[in-house]
């Protein structure tokens, strides 16, 4: 192989891995664990939407966690927006949950593991329903599972489907 050629191969290979290491950042791939991370909370007082970190435990005064969707394509634009559902938690499990964040920031050791996701106590307090709805739902529940589900089967006039929007 010329020298030409073994220049270029290293430059074309040089730029697909800047291109690579570019696209990579700007996705938000290279980000670290959840650090800075942030979810949908929604006001249920003012009827408003706001950023809050990934670790806030709802219900947050009168904020619980909205998750937020969008047709495809229009992610970025605010006013195309919609809350899919909101979901909180029962005390218990609330509580539960700021013992076991309070004990990993602390730095302390835990008295009894935090509660998973498949535990009876998350199963029974995880709740959830729609922005205009009154009663809450427990997630394992037949009405749970539709408030859950329902925003899956919006499309846009053109087909487009719905996508989950992060602040």
């Amino acid at each position: 192989m010329s020298r030409w050629a073994q220049s270029m191969l290293k430059l074309g290979s040089a730029v697909i891995v800047a291109t690579t290491a570019i696209l990579y950042a700007g996705a938000g791939c290279g980000r670290r664990g959840e650090s800075g991370a942030r979810v949908w909370f929604y006001d249920q007082q003012k009827k408003q939407l706001y950023a809050a970190a990934r670790d806030t435990i709802p219900p947050d005064g009168h904020g619980v966690r909205a998750i937020v969707v969008a047709f495809r394509g229009e992610e970025n634009g605010l006013a195309k927006r919609r809350v899919a559902y909101l979901e909180t938690y029962g005390q218990p499990l609330k509580e539960a949950l700021e013992r076991a964040k309070e004990a990993r920031k602390s730095g302390n050791v835990l008295k009894e593991a935090p509660p998973s996701r498949e535990s009876e106590l998350f199963r029974t307090n995880n709740l959830v329903k729609q922005v205009d709805e009154t009663e809450w739902h427990v997630v394992g529940s037949p009405e749970g599972r539709r408030v859950m589900s329902a925003w899956r089967t919006w499309r846009a006039a053109d087909g487009r489907e719905a996508v989950v929007c992060l602040p």
